[in-house]
């Protein structure tokens, strides 16, 4: 850097190990010989203590649903000159530097976290999907500019009247300038990670602030580069803009070729070899020093290359799953407390005076933030209250600042009160962010129940929209068996809206595909059996069954907000969800169950703007459609629940060659009185009963005294039928079902379903248990 501040690429700039003399420790001499002298053992014991002490800090704020990078941010704190750092054997033994004194071992570990932070953003970039920019519509460019270019100016407008004012010196005015332009600036891994931490990744929201994050953090970076050119010799700014477009030319045309290249030659379900991902990441480290060679910042050769890696399977998640674990889990919480433990908070004491200021203009510069981010969605009609929390998200800073203010520090462009500020203001920042926008939005009241959507208000020559959900390539055949049950006609068609919902590994961004407008999936063939399925079956059923396809690229535990979000859209009356265990075809033993779907179909029936059903298939589904007469039996008791799940088999039994039976389970009618629920239940009935609802419909009234009883009974039907149906009726305590509630494993099921859904009942029936519209 020749001993000057160089700001290119602002937004991703770090500390450079200071050099630290060795003398003067001031420590036990067996202690010095034995430990200061050694990088590892050193490197070791600030691990622990750092891991110890942010797991504590994480344990007191878990209550408050703080990110664990806000532990990370207070055990710094902790550890640095103000509070532990006082102490003699903190000061000079585990933390030499923090007293501005340090060992040649000490540098080792600044190596090591320097090591980690690059890795860290390199990890960053290969999980960005560049993609995305050409998805990014008028909203979040809107959003993205303004956020950035509102900031500047108003910054530029404070601190020219601040100069004026105050007359401050030329170094004071620079340093104050280096933190306006870095409180205007949006960093998209920041924002990435708070969302992640705050599960609105693939939220309406969250894709907003991520488009627009990416939007901003591009053309900050562009800025900033373009700034400081300028300000270079005129040969030596040709020089490294040269050096520097020769490495992207290589990057793009040539190492993002090669790396495609292993895609295609790596066989499907297969991982990538060793030696390939070896072979990046040692071109990740040499990017690293050609980026320095080329008068860059050390950390623009791996953000490039992370770039140029194809997301997401075989080759971006392969890296993703081999190195996050030691370099995000590990190394970057080091890095992240240490540049931390350099704040001297005593520094804003001394210096009062001063401090008020300069809070001032980073405060003026974050309010202007907010106003330019919240401007364009406001004006867009969107809701204050997301709008806010929007803008907010847009504000928030993290290790990436950190990095920046490390880096200007080290190299003297901070002075000592101005980067403890600046650490503080980090701090505040993402304190607050996740309290406020918990407080401003709530992903699930967008689902409530506002309007009515279910079957039972379906009129019978009505569409019925559906919602069914692929997890695997089992689950294509059962949900089309199932689909085939409800009797799609020209006279009573279906709306089929399938969704493949693929876990998000080795991507930042989650990435919701519709098939109708985007007929290829680039680099992903994991969709094309559901496609070529759905549409074969669309193709069959002529006039009878409408299909839209989707994919779902997102977190295992945020899945159920993509299907939350198309049953909304495309106003659905029921959600089909399989079940999360999967039985042999051969002899009907649990083969294997998915904890993962299983907690997304929890989180769906507990959100879900429409009814909703499980569907448990044990191998048989799949034939509904050669057998000559398919038998569906469907055990009543009463609820909403069990009104659904009747109206819904009515309508199925509407086809030909299936037969319905529906087994009324009563209680026993000596010394009841009459209840109004019970005059509603006999009129639900009523056509079921006198055989008005089609030829091929059975009634039976079957009275039970209790739970056991009722257990007994369908026990002993179950293999009548090759379908079942029962409501959920979750919650609902009755005489017929009394004493099992306190053997049920399975709650989402309810008491019936997780009866006929048990491994020890042997049988071919496959299950369907529906809920009805949740009234939220």
């Amino acid at each position: 850097m020749n001993g000057s501040v160089n700001i290119t690429n602002n937004s991703y700039c770090v500390a450079l190990p200071p050099k630290i003399s060795s003398k003067g420790i001031g420590v036990p001499g067996y202690l010095k010989g034995h430990v200061l002298q050694y990088g590892l053992p050193q490197l070791e014991l600030q691990m622990i203590t750092i891991f110890v002490l942010t797991h504590v800090c994480h344990f007191i704020l878990k209550p408050f649903r703080l990110p664990v990078f806000v532990s990370q941010l207070l055990s710094g704190f902790i550890l640095g000159p103000s509070i532990l750092g006082r102490h003699d054997l903190v000061r000079k033994f585990l933390f030499p530097k923090f007293n501005e004194m340090g060992s040649h071992a000490q540098e080792i570990s600044d190596a090591m976290e320097m090591f980690g932070y690059t890795l860290f953003l390199f990890l960053i970039a290969v999980k960005m999907d560049m993609g995305m920019l050409q998805r990014v519509g008028r909203k979040s460019w809107a959003i993205g500019v303004t956020s950035l270019i509102a900031p500047i100016l108003v910054a530029t407008a404070t601190l020219t009247a601040y100069s004026r004012m105050h007359k401050p010196a030329k170094k004071d005015f620079e340093e104050l300038s280096f933190i306006s332009i870095e409180q205007s600036l949006t960093s998209f891994p920041v924002i990435s990670c708070l969302l992640s931490d705050l599960k609105l990744s693939n939220t309406e929201l969250g894709r907003l602030a991520l488009s627009s994050s990416l939007v901003s953090n591009i053309l900050g970076i562009l800025l900033v580069f373009s700034t400081s050119t300028t300000r270079m010799a005129p040969s030596r700014a040709f020089r490294d803009i040269l050096l520097t477009i020769i490495f992207l030319l290589m990057t793009v045309f040539v190492l993002r070729a090669a790396m495609k290249w292993i895609v295609r030659h790596t066989p499907e379900g297969r991982p990538v070899k060793e030696i390939y991902l070896q072979g990046i990441l040692f071109l990740a480290i040499s990017s690293a020093l050609y980026s320095n060679f080329a008068g860059q910042t050390i950390l623009l050769g791996p953000l490039l290359l992370g770039l140029a890696v194809p997301d997401g399977p075989p080759l971006g998640s392969a890296l993703v799953n081999r190195l996050e674990s030691f370099f995000t889990g590990i190394l970057l919480p080091v890095y992240v407390t240490s540049t931390v433990a350099n704040t001297d908070l005593d520094v804003l004491v001394l210096e009062i005076k001063r401090i008020p200021i300069e809070a001032a203009v980073i405060f003026i510069v974050f309010v202007a933030k907010m106003v330019g981010s919240i401007l364009p969605p406001l004006i867009c009609k969107m809701p204050f209250n997301d709008s806010l929390a929007l803008a907010a998200i847009l504000s928030c800073k993290g290790v990436v600042e950190l990095g920046t203010y490390r880096f200007l520090h080290g190299q003297e462009g901070l002075a000592d009160r101005i980067y403890s500020l600046a650490i503080v203001s980090v701090f505040i920042s993402a304190t607050l962010t996740p309290i406020l926008v918990r407080w401003l939005f709530d992903s699930s009241r967008k689902y409530g129940g506002y309007q009515t959507r279910d079957v039972m208000h379906l009129k019978p020559d009505m569409e019925l929209p559906v919602v069914t959900c692929i997890h695997t390539p089992d689950n294509i055949s059962s949900v089309i068996g199932m689909l085939g049950c409800l009797s799609p006609a020209a006279e009573s068609p279906i709306a089929v809206n399938a969704i493949h919902l693929v876990k998000l590994v080795g991507q930042a961004t989650p990435v919701l595909i519709s098939h109708q407008q985007q007929k290829r999936i680039e680099s992903k063939s994991y969709s094309e059996d559901m496609i070529l399925a759905f549409t074969n079956y669309a193709r069959n059923n002529m006039g009878a069954v409408h299909v839209n396809l989707f994919t779902a690229i997102s977190p295992a535990k945020l899945m159920h907000e993509d299907v939350c979000y198309i049953a909304l859209d495309k106003l659905t009356s029921l959600i089909i969800l399989p079940f999360h265990c999967k039985w042999s075809c051969v002899d009907g033993e649990l083969e294997s169950e998915d904890s993962a779907v299983r907690a997304m179909n929890m989180a769906v029936l507990q959100r879900a703007p429409c009814s909703a059903a499980i569907l448990v298939d044990r191998g048989n589904l799949g034939q509904a459609a050669t057998k000559p007469h398919f038998q569906v039996g469907m055990f009543y008791i009463g609820g909403d629940d069990d009104r659904e799940a009747l109206a819904l088999a009515k309508r199925m039994a509407r086809g030909p060659g299936l037969v319905l039976t529906v087994v009324h389970l009563c209680e026993e009618e000596g010394g009841r009185s009459i209840r109004l629920d019970e005059v509603m239940e006999d009129e639900v009935l009523r056509d079921v009963r006198e055989n008005a609802a089609g030829p091929n419909v059975m009634y039976k009234r079957e009275v039970v005294r209790d739970g056991p009883q009722s257990a007994l009974l369908i026990r002993s039907m179950v293999d009548e039928f090759d379908l079942i149906m029962v409501g959920r009726r979750y919650g609902m305590e009755c005489t017929q079902t009394s004493g099992l509630g306190d053997w049920n494993e399975v709650d989402e099921l309810g008491v019936l379903g997780d009866l006929l859904a048990s491994a020890d009942l042997h049988t071919d029936a496959s299950l369907l248990v529906v809920q009805r519209q949740q009234r939220h």
